[in-house]
């Protein structure tokens, strides 16, 4: 128990002090927009291209690790899709969004600060092979699925140029592909510039943990409850129990695991509500599900850690 709160006890209290600043007026959503480009398009990126590039690659085999996590969360989504809609009589559409809620996790601004915090530096490199395709193979699914639901699969020959631009223009995924590209050169990087990355890498934890609970200001519970509770019950519990149970059966590597198993806990990402703003299905639903989420996780997580450093 003692570890877990030297884990959690400052990322709590970093969010925390997020959270009230913005709420006392201290921190306003142009102050937070301006700290979240720094963390999303320059600080990770950074981060991702220097890890990649100065990690020994591990002998664990990439595919077990894939499969123990996503297998897991394409069920998690299908389960939220199925009991979102048939029982709790949503419009097809919301379902999926509640889906993809039930299974996308917060990678940046608490899997990328909290895993390795957890589990060492040795968990970077597992963890970002799960980030490298973690958003565009989810979100190409579900909009291929949304699309289709709304009777707008002839506007899907557009997809694929729409997946190319969104890979170009995502800046984590540029930061990882230009530092496994860089990798095989075995130039390495310069002092100079390893030092600045390390300058980079030291402010990307606070600044997102201070982004998180800034931006958790902003939500509030302000849609049906129902939703959310499955959300939250099929993300923060389900997930990662099935990720551990798979990978465990499937002989994973213990650090791959472990890492697997984390990144599953961690709550639903904001992602829910950009989808669900896109596409005009209750965004109240979306923000009330990312709030009880997240700050249910705290308990979540604390489990996890505590059982996975046990093991």
């Amino acid at each position: 128990m003692t570890e877990v709160v030297y884990v959690l006890a400052p990322v709590l209290a970093l969010g925390l002090i997020g959270y009230f600043s913005t709420r006392f007026g201290f921190f306003s959503g142009s102050h937070r927009e301006g700290l979240s480009k720094y963390v999303f398009d320059f600080a990770v990126p950074m981060l991702l291209f220097s890890a990649v590039v100065e990690l020994e690659s591990p002998k664990a085999s990439a595919t077990t690790l894939f499969v123990s996590y996503y297998i897991p969360l394409a069920a998690v989504f299908a389960v939220g899709l199925i009991v979102s809609w048939l029982l709790l009589k949503r419009p097809v559409v919301e379902s999926m969004i509640i889906g993809l809620g039930s299974c996308f996790s917060n990678t940046v601004l608490l899997g990328v600060p909290l895993i390795p915090r957890a589990l060492g530096d040795e968990a970077l490199f597992p963890l970002f092979l799960l980030i490298s395709v973690h958003g565009m193979t989810i979100f190409t699914a579900v909009t291929v699925a949304i699309e289709i639901a709304r009777g707008r699969d002839a506007g899907l020959a557009n997809l694929p140029k729409q997946v190319l631009s969104g890979l170009v223009a995502n800046p984590l995924i540029v930061g990882l592909a230009l530092g496994f590209a860089w990798k095989m050169t075995n130039f390495g990087i310069h002092p100079i510039a390893a030092e600045m990355f390390h300058l980079v890498a030291t402010s990307v934890v606070p600044a997102a943990l201070f982004v998180l609970g800034s931006s958790l200001a902003s939500y509030s519970i302000s849609g049906s409850v129902g939703p959310a509770i499955l959300v939250t019950i099929l993300k923060n519990s389900a997930h990662p129990l099935g990720v551990f149970l798979l990978g465990s059966w499937l002989g994973l590597e213990t650090l791959w695991l472990s890492v697997a198993t984390m990144l599953a806990a961690m709550p639903t990402g904001m992602n829910m509500y950009l989808f669900a703003s896109r596409y005009q299905v209750s965004p109240p639903t979306a923000t009330t599900s990312i709030f009880i989420s997240t700050v249910s996780s705290i308990v979540t997580i604390s489990v996890v850690i505590a059982l996975l450093t046990s093991v």
